[in-house]
């Protein structure tokens, strides 16, 4: 039997800051000198596939720690992103891939529309 999938909309305050607060408890005590985003990029690399299911609305999808997707906007403009996950909670960073740029690190929940969820798709 499958997990039902999170509603994203269900997530608590204190999920939107677990990795940051964990960051600062590293940061105070001397395990990590990098910056915020240094060390959520390392951690992106570093940390074993997993994966969750997500619902969003009335729309289910499933999200992979370490893959790339894109979504489409209303407009049909392509924004692509990174993902990774803290257990059941997703972070995203933008990427632009003409300039080679990764942007920095946010929370998943009320980046996307529906619409939006509806073209995911797998990059790489």
């Amino acid at each position: 039997m499958q997990p039902q999938p999170t509603d994203v909309t269900r997530f608590g305050k204190d999920r939107f800051t677990g990795l940051f607060t964990m960051w600062l408890a590293q940061t105070r005590d001397r395990a990590t000198n990098v910056s915020y985003d240094t060390w959520m990029d390392l951690r992106y690399m570093e940390s074993p596939q997993a994966s969750v299911a997500l619902r969003q609305g009335t729309i289910v999808f499933d999200l992979i720690h370490g893959v790339v997707y894109e979504v489409r906007s209303r407009d049909r403009v392509r924004r692509i992103f990174r993902v990774q996950l803290d257990g059941e909670f997703p972070y995203v960073s933008f990427r632009d891939p003409a300039n080679a740029i990764d942007y920095p690190w946010i929370t998943f929940p009320n980046v996307f529309t529906q619409a939006e969820i509806m073209t995911l798709r797998r990059v790489y």
